[in-house]
Order: structure tokens, then C-alpha cells, then sequence
């Protein structure tokens, strides 16, 4: 029910915008010149090699579709809106389930300073942007909630220009708008948010959290020659609601430089958050103190995250000119990222990866080299955003190959 009533009210604003467009082109003193259509629509689909060394009942690794996906995007200049839907399949190794959710869709205006203003469901403008990565997996951050979130609500950015800000207000979460075989209905989702711990697939701590009215703002300074270079500042404050008509906060902020000096680009950010939980005595596991985790999900499984954390990223990469084939755009990078909890004497969770990304026409290709501790995705430990016994205090690898095809 979701998932039409968001695409009804897309499809809506979307045909009132195209009523409302007026776009005529002409060539002085010719015949009119073909006018270019404001709505497109496209699409991509990828497959990818995954060995991971944890998993010896897969040796050889495996293959196989990651995921198939529709854009719909329209710009006329002044209106604009974008929606994406899309479907995920994961073999054996990677939990034989499959799954379909909207990944955003949001309708909005464009101002004659050049200004916007979005409304739905839409990325939250916090830290480094697009990504706070390189590389196809991206960050820790992006597994605490920090990185390429979607949540429902108002965005506006200001004019481009050497200083920029944004400021979103989001009533609701990324939401669960769509559904999936065998999964967390909660955490039927693409980006991470606080979920409800559903005991069929996840921890049985009966927590039943959820993300309300989320403040962000962010601000970014363009400097150096050529404006090149970003430094920057965001902030986010939301309340906590326990299910149980008490609500508590969760705050976050970060600051981060993203520069470039010929052919090397350089990413670095630093975060602090802080999830204030209310959680009964009863709401955990394995001894744990309630209130010292809570519980994200997305692509259908939640897991437990330190409550309180500082997260330290630092990126590398090098474009390289010039081109092999048919093949072009060579970047080489190495992503790393860190989560230090403060709360009891949980274990930092690490993660780097280092790669390479190259595109040839429509095809895009990424060779990625993984090694992480205490991250869900590296290694068996998929509590190892909170709590993690010592058994898993070793670093696990993780390769991933990956071609897609974007039209």
C-alpha cells in the first residue's frame, strides 16, 4: 500500500509538472531545432563475483545477478522530480533471498537563483557527498546510517557557488516500500536506519525503535584554485521513539575535506553520534547492556550498532588518462574507514578497500579488494558493529568483481 501511494503521488506531481512545462528551442533565422524531451527514463543491471575467505562451503567464490533497477528522472529547468525502484537477487552465498523497494523517489522545484527544493523520499545531505567512498561498498559510515541515506521529508540546497548549504526536515525514515522473500519486513530498505528487531531474522531483543523528525544541515566552503577543493561541516539531530510512547535522541556531527590536485583526489571525514536509547532490562542479548546498541537494518536483516561511536575516514585515488580497447576512465583508489565505540569495551570495527573502476561505453566495472574486522559485510561476525567475541578479532578478505550496464 506503500509503495502505490508513493508512486501514485510521484506519477501525479510528475504529470502536473509536464502540464505546467513550456520548452521551445529555436534556431535564429533556421527551422526549429528538435526539442529535447525533459523525461527520461533508464535503468541499469549488474552482476558480480563475490569469494569471501570466511565461507568454505563456497571455495571458488560465486556469481550472479546483484541487481536490476528503473530511473525515471524529469528536469525542464524548473521542475524536477527522480524515482528509482529496484530489484535485488542474492545467490546462496550471499543468503538466498531476493528482494524489490524504492529506492527514492522525490518531486521538487528548481529557483531562479538555481536553488532547490525536494519533497519525498530523498538522500539526507550529511558528510561528503554523493558517497564518502570510491569503491562499490562504500563506507562504514554508510553502514551506521552517515553515508547515501534516504529518508521521507523536505530538502533544500542553496545556489551553487564558492559556499553552499543544505537543509533537510525528515518526519520518517527510509520506510519499507516494497517487499522480499525470507526477510526482516522493517529492513526491506536500502539505506540503514533504526529498525524493530523482528526475532524471525534478527536478535530476538524485542526493541522496537524508530527514526521521527530528523533535522540536517550541512554547509560546504568551495576553495583553492578552480574551487577544487570542499571543506565542510553537517549536523544531525532526531528523535528516538522505543514504541512504548517514549522518545528519546540521537544526534551526529561531522566534518570532512574533499580535494583534488591533478589526477589524485583525497576524501577525508571525521563523525561523531550518539543514539540516547530507552530500552528495558529485557531488551538485548547475550548479557549486553540494553542501552549500549540499537538495532539498524537494511537489505532485509538488522543488526546491533555500538550506541555511541566516532567514525574516521580517509580516501585515496588517482584517475588515470588514456585508455586500453575499448576500456577508459581508470581510477585506482583505497578507501579506509573506522569505527571507534565508546560505549563499554566494544571492539573497533575496520574496513579498506582498495580498487580499481573503469567504464567502457555503457558498462561500468569495479575490482574491488576488501579487508575488514568487525564489519558485517567482511566477515562472519554480523554483530560486529556492536559487541563481537574474540574469535572474530581477525581480519577477513572479501573480493568483489562487478560489471553493470547502465542505460
Amino acid at each position: 500500500m506503500h509503495v502505490n501511494l508513493i508512486k501514485g503521488f510521484w506519477c501525479r506531481s510528475l504529470c502536473a509538472a509536464a502540464m505546467l512545462a513550456s520548452v521551445t528551442a529555436y534556431a535564429e533565422d533556421a527551422a526549429p531545432s528538435p526539442v529535447q524531451s525533459p523525461l527520461s527514463i533508464g535503468g541499469a543491471i549488474r552482476f558480480n563475483y563475490v569469494y569471501k575467505n570466511w565461507q568454505a562451503d563456497h571455495p571458488h567464490g560465486f556469481f550472479g545477478l546483484d541487481t536490476a533497477r528503473l530511473d525515471v528522472n524529469y528536469d525542464d529547468g524548473q521542475w524536477i522530480g527522480s524515482a528509482q525502484y529496484r530489484y535485488n537477487d542474492y545467490p546462496k552465498g550471499q543468503g538466498d533471498y531476493n528482494q524489490h523497494f524504492l529506492h527514492h523517489g522525490w518531486v521538487g522545484t528548481r529557483f531562479a537563483d538555481k536553488s532547490t527544493v525536494h519533497v519525498g523520499l530523498d538522500k539526507i545531505p550529511f558528510g561528503l557527498q554523493p558517497f564518502a567512498s570510491n569503491n562499490f561498498y562504500e563506507s562504514i559510515s554508510f553502514y551506521t546510517g552517515f553515508e547515501d541515506t534516504y529518508d521521507l521529508g523536505v530538502t533544500y540546497a542553496s545556489k551553487p557557488g564558492p559556499m553552499e548549504w543544505q537543509l533537510g526536515f525528515y518526519p520518517r525514515d527510509g520506510g519499507s516500500y516494497g517487499g522480499s522473500s525470507n526477510t526482516a519486513r522493517k529492513s526491506n530498505r536500502y539505506s540503514y536506519n533504526i529498525v524493530a528487531d523482528e526475532s524471525a531474522q534478527g536478535y530476538g531483543t524485542g526493541q522496537k525503535d524508530s527514526e521521527h523528525n530528523t533535522l540536517v544541515g550541512r554547509v560546504a566552503w568551495h576553495v583553492g584554485p578552480g574551487e577544487k577543493q570542499e571543506v565542510g561541516l553537517s549536523a544531525l539531530t532526531g528523535e528516538i521513539d522505543n514504541g512504548a510512547n517514549q522518545t528519546s535522541r540521537r544526534n551526529a556531527f561531522a566534518v570532512h575535506y574533499k580535494g583534488t590536485f591533478g589526477p589524485v583526489g583525497i576524501m577525508l571525514e571525521a563523525l561523531r553520534y550518539n543514539y540516547n536509547t530507552r530500552h528495558t532490562a529485557s531488551q538485548t542479548y547475550g548479557g549486553l547492556d540494553p542501552n549500549s546498541f540499537v538495532m539498524l537494518g537494511a537489505f532485509g536483516y538488522p543488526y546491533p550498532v555500538a550506541a555511541k561511536g566516532d567514525i574516521f575516514i580517509a580516501n585515496v585515488s588517482y584517475d588515470i588518462a588514456g585508455s586500453i580497447g575499448p576500456f577508459t576512465g581508470f581510477k585506482i583508489y583505497n578507501d579506509f574507514s573506522m569505527l571507534k565505540k565508546r560505549v563499554g569495551n566494544y571492539k573497533d570495527s575496520l574496513q579498506n578497500v582498495t580498487g580499481m573502476s573503469f567504464s567502457a561505453g555503457k558498462w561500468y566495472f569495479y575490482t574491488d579488494f576488501m579487508a575488514g574486522r568487525h564489519q558485517p559485510y567482511m566477515g562472519p561476525d554480523f554483530g560486529g558493529l556492536a559487541s563481537t567475541p574474540a574469535k572474530y578479532d581477525g581480519v577477513n578478505h572479501r573480493v568483489n568483481l562487478q560489471a553493470g550496464y547502465y542505460f
